[in-house]
């Protein structure tokens, strides 16, 4: 709930008063309601839209290579990576001013906001946690040649997609930016969990949860390139979602996890039968789940992206099909679980190696 606040905050201060932001370099962009470059820069004092990069110090690597996209309309693109001992990152969301401290504020998907001081048109430098000037003789700055060089990032998405007519399209909940979606890697799936749903009207957007990347594409029509989205793993779809309600960020703990699939196979409920559900409870770090049958129960412990649940005694009841199945992956699924990762309101229980063994949704009771 906090980081909803921060981030509707962000986008009034930006002043994007549209539900859908052009993408920068469409057609539609110049129609766009944001200022005009000389009114940016005597704003913020950033000549934008822009890429600022450089490598920042790091505790236990050579460093940390910085690449941000800023736009005027307020959203950024970043990609972090690890120097010397490898790994990297990839963000995006809105970015706001503080001018009492002259300061940029990134809104995307970590639990804080990162902040730079503007030094200049052309200069950003990091703040720490708090906000504060970081008091060091390291190179702490990222700096712009002032042209933008389009990012590719990879991250995980949420956001609402569509497909009319061999046309589809995603939203990306925290930019508000739509792009077209190529149609390879795991887009197949998307395509079939969009067709089979139920939706007000063809063509009708709903929330979809995926690991995928923002890259170039050929345009359909011209010689030139454009922004389009590439999906990799398909997570699920969730037509009861919201961006409002994707951009906070359900807790793993105390939370209703409805249960969406088990081992890639869909979990829905079974008439006159408990719906589908795990609950990690807090403070006695106990869980109860169920797939409609018997209610299977014992202890959890999180340490970090580590999960791990040890199961206890639990109900014997014979099980009629398909919930016999069912339960026995439940049960597998339980047992081989080792990581998890949340975003948005979609919770994922992977195994040693990160793969998928099964799908939750947030639902939140009256």
């Amino acid at each position: 709930m906090i980081r909803t606040v921060l981030l509707l905050a962000a986008l009034a201060t930006v002043g994007c008063a549209a539900d859908r932001v052009a993408q920068p370099d469409s057609p539609d962009a110049a129609k766009h309601d944001a200022p005009e470059p000389e009114q940016l820069e005597q704003f913020h004092g950033l000549k934008l839209p822009a890429t600022f990069s450089g490598t920042l110090p790091c505790a236990d690597c050579a460093g940390i290579r910085h690449e941000l996209n800023l736009w005027p309309d307020g959203v950024f693109h970043l990609r972090r990576e690890w120097l010397g001992r490898g790994g990297s990152e990839s963000d995006l969301g809105r970015w706001r001013l503080d001018p009492s401290r002259k300061a940029i504020l990134l809104y995307g998907g970590r639990e804080m906001p990162l902040q730079f001081e503007v030094k200049g048109p052309h200069t950003l430098r990091q703040l720490d946690i708090q906000g504060r000037p970081i008091d060091s003789e390291l190179p702490y700055e990222l700096t712009s040649d002032g042209t933008l060089r389009r990012l590719e990032i990879d991250l995980s998405m949420h956001g609402m997609f569509r497909y009319l007519a061999d046309s589809a399209r995603f939203e990306v909940c925290y930019t508000g930016r739509s792009y077209p979606v190529a149609m390879e890697g795991d887009y197949p799936a998307l395509e079939r969990a969009y067709l089979a749903a139920d939706k007000p009207a063809p063509g009708a957007p709903l929330m979809a949860s995926f690991e995928g990347r923002i890259t170039e594409r050929p345009a359909m029509e011209g010689d030139h390139r454009i922004p389009t989205v590439v999906v990799e793993r398909f997570v699920g779809l969730f037509p009861t979602q919201t961006c409002e309600r994707a951009m906070s960020e359900a807790s793993l703990p105390n939370t209703y996890w409805r249960i969406v699939t088990l081992e890639g196979e869909a979990t829905p409920a079974v008439q006159n039968r408990r719906e589908p559900h795990l609950i990690l409870r807090l403070p006695d770090n106990r869980f109860r789940a169920t797939v409609g049958c018997n209610q299977l129960t014992g202890s959890y412990s999180v340490n970090g992206k580590r999960l791990d649940f040890r199961q206890g005694a639990s109900t014997r009841m014979a099980c009629p099909p398909p919930l016999d199945v069912r339960e026995e992956r439940l049960r597998r699924v339980l047992a081989e679980t080792e990581r998890w990762n949340i975003a948005g309101q979609t919770l994922e229980l992977l195994d040693q190696e990160g793969a998928n063994l099964a799908t939750l949704e947030a639902v939140y009771l009256p």
